[in-house]
């Protein structure tokens, strides 16, 4: 397995979005660190592999916990 060193945390622009995962509400977070494209404002970015610079996890405020915790990989 290759490892590879995340990017400055001050590098990644962050989205949001309120989801629900059965009747549980969630927030999915979207992180990259490559410059947000012009419609990150209203869209999701969606990146195939990527590595490190791409991640996604979710967030339940009710237990006050991060899961699913996914790092893009690296073709």
């Amino acid at each position: 397995m290759t490892e590879h060193k995340l990017p400055a945390w001050s590098s990644y622009t962050f989205q949001y979005q309120g989801q629900l995962r059965g009747r549980t509400k969630i927030i999915f977070v979207n992180a990259f660190c490559a410059p947000p494209p012009a419609n990150a404002r209203k869209q999701l970015v969606v990146v195939l592999d990527g590595g490190p610079c791409y991640f996604t996890l979710k967030y339940d405020p009710g237990q006050r916990k991060f899961f699913d915790l996914q790092f893009n990989g690296v073709a």
